[in-house]
């Protein structure tokens, strides 16, 4: 304890008070100065705030900066078993840490001080195992830390061990599965989703959620609910009549959207099956709810999540909770007209609109939800509950194609209101496959060309086992038609699935669209369906599922509406999405692109498979970017600022990602172009770069390439230039300097292709020399050999085999590339020989003696990998992927400004080098041979006062993720 002092010096306890007292203002439960009960070491504790959230208590310690002592204070108020407050256990701790300006300030000054302070800092922590992990810091207001406290995301993630309980209930669902395998009607339905599993999970969910509001309405703190209702909490040894009875004594209350199905379903499963799948589930709900993890909704969708990986549904992606608060709150930008002139104080006049066409688990509609209540209660809303409910069951509306899905969608946004009754949801299972004759496309039959497009209807959750009506509410009254209202806010992470051509003989047709559909045929159906709806359009197959989202997007979205996507970061340079980036361009005031270049790396586990970071997907292993725009009017002006945010790493927790949004929605535009570094706390995130929406082009968008933006800096400035550097070396695109050898599925495919190939470097062996697969550990000099041999099919023209083999050449272009471990991103081989699936062929159309070494001499140097990446795919973290239409657009050294004595001296400084073993990529500056070969280039070639420019670029090259990563 500080004295008070003569002085002016204010005493902490007083500043605790004041807060707890604006806590309260806000809507939480809050005290201070509080003495709670002896640990288990018989200890009374004096806790400066503790704060109740429904289940839990919050402490929180509060110090003068540099709050020394604060860590181990909280730390302290954290114990197993847990101290209690109220009946209540402590289960989450805050470390707070006032200014020290407010200190020395009168007590009233102090007090004014507190509430108008924008620098409290503040970190969430919590019990893992014996040591307590604590998250990064924040930094803001009273309201910021009140909003913290508030969040649902902050209030369910307090479970110590989610990977054990997700384990724990994989585990029953697998037993359950193999029970009711035995089934016919489970395992005989012909579905494209698989039953066995589906069930098991809806049955789990639905006893965790029964166990929910059991232990919330046994208490007296629900105004919204009749005293006399109580739910019957859930029984190991329940029978399954006595659980649909249960069900059935829950629906007369309501929560229709999460136990209708769970009791159909059940009903139709026969004894003695559905008792043994019933009694193993019992078991591990109870297990489960023990931990106290019910109320974590990311539980059934990390499940559901499993189930999709092991059973390669549909590929569907999990939206990490981080990455969906980030893309919400984004969204929610309340400086965008739609959000800043809404009424958020009046919600029963709310005609809000939120629509995910690809609901998943709910996850992205959940954190729309929570968007909503802040602002419900930022305006001071008296009856939030009232308006939660409206919320649900009118506002928020849901499409998936896959049971579970919907199901999920439905129990996760219940826990948004477990205290009020929620009737029926617009949330929609969608038909997916071929139905009658007719192939349905799931939400994309709402776009005009869409086969299914008239009359599009709903199908119901396992329509194979229940009678045909589509949706119901409470009352029992079904709706066929599906509806898909005009959005004002239109958010997904939709499917990515695309048309790939066939590549060998394992792997001849199309990539599978369409998941897992059981018939071949319905399949192919499908594909010529989705064709047929994208013909003429933005979208194509070629580009993805996700393309056709965008485009019903931009079809369905209100003007003004907000649009919030998690799409592929092909989208920022993939030539197949060219057209859509001009669509966004032309319909979309383009306000957030965030791009990752976190290099993290979760290997593959029981419960859930691996991930990297760089995706904003709970499963993804290729790099993704949030994309957040709004829908405008012909007559709207697009020369606004597009915000690049090029993060670090991403968001591991709820607080991190909250603290992010709001740092990010602080940055001001400015006046002129600059990048802005993301700090929180001490830590830096990133950086944020404005670029005019008008200087964007649909041919690339080239901003979310580099972690650093000096590195974009210099790869923009060359590009709109078309020189590099201040002597301006002129540029050219490749397909202007060269043209291309034949497409590889043209050469060995094995349907369409002229050739057999063969993986061999003896050079005896017949057929002709081609340069094949890229392999870092014999790929390593700027001279190559063949690596492979072509043999003419008997079954082709001979005609037309002749033909391509005159399209060989000597230089040749990686493909794809590995960055770090791979070190030539261009080679020479010693004869003309065709490159195959790794390489492209470059054939100088000016071919003079000495533009096939100086070229491969600028593709392996900085400047020209510096280009490259800008100009490529980048799916995953570490690679870069220039097919032949991104190859075409790349630029390079223009060689026709080069003089023959230029010429003669690449052709020199390739000879002397050309044997020289390079290191990866991932040592582009400290590597000796790169060095030279830079410094050699720029001086004895180009002949300028460059080099010392270069050995900076490459320098900063070798620092960027995207450079080092081996992923």
């Amino acid at each position: 304890m500080e004295p008070r002092g003569g002085g002016g010096d204010t005493h902490e306890a007083l500043l605790n008070s004041k807060l707890a007292h604006f806590l309260r203002t806000r809507g939480l439960e809050a005290q201070a100065e509080q003495q709670i009960g002896a640990d288990h070491a018989g200890k009374r504790h004096r806790v400066d705030l503790l704060v109740e959230l429904e289940d839990r208590v919050v402490a929180i310690e509060a110090e003068f900066h540099p709050g020394s002592q604060v860590e181990s204070e909280a730390a302290g108020r954290l114990n197993e078993p847990p101290l209690h407050w109220r009946g209540l256990p402590v289960q989450d701790a805050f470390k707070l840490i006032y200014p020290a300006s407010i200190k020395h300030l009168p007590e009233s000054e102090a007090l004014d001080a507190l509430l108008d302070a924008d620098s409290l800092r503040f970190a969430r922590g919590a019990l893992r195992g014996e040591s307590v992990a604590w998250e990064s810091w924040e930094e803001g207001s009273p309201a910021t830390l009140a909003e913290t406290l508030h969040d649902h995301w902050v209030r369910t993630a307090a479970i110590s061990d989610i990977d054990a309980i997700v384990r724990r209930a994989a585990d029953a669902i697998d037993v359950a599965s193999e029970i009711l395998e035995r089934l016919p009607e489970f395992s005989q339905t012909g579905t494209d989703s698989d039953l066995t599993a589906t069930a098991p999970l809806i049955w789990l969910n639905a006893m965790l959620f029964q166990q929910l509001l059991a232990t919330d309405l046994s208490v007296d703190r629900l105004p919204r609910i009749d005293r006399g209702v109580r739910i019957p909490p859930l029984d190991r040894h329940v029978k399954p009549s006595a659980l649909i009875s249960q069900w059935e004594s829950i629906l007369a209350v309501n929560w229709w959207p999460v136990f209708h199905i769970a009791k159909e379903s059940l009903r139709v499963a026969r004894p003695p099956h559905s008792a043994n799948a019933i009694r193993v589930l019992a078991a591990a709900a109870l297990e489960i709810a023990e931990t106290g993890a019910v109320r974590q909704h990311d539980l059934a969708g990390r499940i559901f999540h499993r189930l999709l990986d092991t059973r390669k549904f549909l590929a569907t992606n999990y939206t990490t909770i981080p990455a969906a608060i980030l893309l919400a709150g984004l969204a929610f930008d309340d400086r965008i007209p739609k959000w800043r002139d809404y009424r958020w104080d009046r919600p029963e006049e709310l005609p809000l609109r939120i629509v995910d066409p690809a609901c998943g688990s709910g996850t992205l509609l959940m954190a729309a939800v929570q968007e909503v209540r802040k602002r419900f209660r930022r305006a001071e809303v008296a009856d939030i509950s009232d308006a939660t409910r409206a919320l649900l069951e009118d506002a928020v509306h849901g499409y998936d194609v896959v049971p579970a899905a919907v199901h999920l969608t439905a129990a996760t946004l219940s826990m948004a209101e477990t205290r009020q009754v929620i009737h029926d949801m617009p949330i929609c299972l969608m038909p997916h496959g071929v139905v009658k004759g007719i192939p349905r496309l799931g939400t994309l039959d709402f776009l005009p060309r869409a086969p299914g497009h008239k009359g599009v209807q709903q199908a119901y959750m396992f329509q194979e086992l229940l009678p045909p009506p589509e949706r119901t509410d409470g009352s029992g009254e079904h709706h066929a038609e599906a509806q898909f209202p005009a959005a004002d806010l239109f958010l997904s992470n939709p499917p990515y699935t695309r048309a790939g051509g066939p590549g060998d003989a394992a792997n001849t047709d199309w990539n599978p669209l369409f998941g897992s559909l059981l018939s071949k045929d319905d399949t192919e159906e499908m594909k010529r369906a989705l064709e047929q709806t994208l013909r003429g359009t933005p979208a194509s197959t070629y580009a993805g599922l996700g393309s056709a989202f965008v485009l019903l997007a931009a079809e369905r979205l209100a003007a003004g509406g907000r649009c919030a996507f998690v799409l592929p970061a092909t989208l920022l340079t993939g030539s197949r999405w060219e057209p859509v980036r001009k669509l966004l361009l032309k319909n979309f005031r383009i306000d957030w692109v965030v791009v990752s270049h976190d290099d993290r790396h979760r290997a593959h586990r029981a419960t859930l498979p691996g991930r990297l970071w760089v995706g904003f997907s709970e499963s993804t292993r290729f790099a993704e970017t949030l994309v957040v725009g709004t829908r405008i009017t012909d007559s709207e002006s697009l020369d606004g600022w597009t915000r690049f945010v090029n993060l670090r790493r991403n968001p591991d927790q709820p607080t991190e990602a909250l603290a992010l949004v709001r740092a990010l929605l602080a940055a001001d535009d400015p006046k002129d172009p600059t990048n802005m570094e993301i700090r929180i706390g001490d830590a830096a995130w990133g950086e944020v770069e404005f670029v005019r929406q008008a200087a964007l082009s649909p041919v690339r968008w080239m901003h979310g390439t580099f972690l650093q933006g000096r590195l974009t800096c210099a790869a923009v400035g060359s590009i709109t230039g078309m020189r590099v550097g201040h002597e301006g070396v002129p540029l050219r695109k490749l397909g202007e300097v060269c043209d291309f050898g034949p497409y590889e599925m043209q050469i060995k495919n094995p349907r369409q292709g002229l050739f057999e190939i063969v993986e061999t470097d003896d050079a005896t062996r017949p057929g002709h020399p081609a340069l094949w697969h890229h392999k870092s550990s014999h790929i390593r000099c700027l001279q190559q050999s063949a690596n492979a041999r072509l043999l003419p099919r008997t079954d082709r023209d001979a005609a037309a085999q002749k033909s391509m083999l005159g399209k060989a050449g000597r230089l040749h272009l990686a493909r794809g590339l590995r960055h770090a471990p791979q070190r030539l991103a261009a080679a020479i081989t010693e004869e003309r020989m065709l490159g195959v699936a790794s390489w492209i062929t470059l054939l100088p159309k000016n071919p003079r003696p000495g533009v096939e070494e100086v070229l491969c001499l600028w593709l392996n140097g900085s400047v020209g990998m510096l280009l490259r990446m800008v100009g490529a795919n980048r799916p995953y973290l570490g690679r870069s992927v220039v097919p032949s239409e991104l190859a075409q657009q790349m630029l390079v050294l223009d060689v026709d400004s080069l003089t023959d004595d230029q010429l003669v001296s690449a052709r020199k400084i390739h000879h002397e080098l050309s044997s020289l073993e390079l290191q990866g990529f991932a040592h582009i500056w400290d590597d000796p041979q790169r060095r030279q070969l830079d410094r050699r280039l720029w001086e004895e070639v180009l002949q300028t006062e460059m080099a010392s420019e270069v050995d900076q670029l490459a320098k900063a090259l070798q620092l960027e993720p995207l450079m080092t990563t081996r992923h």
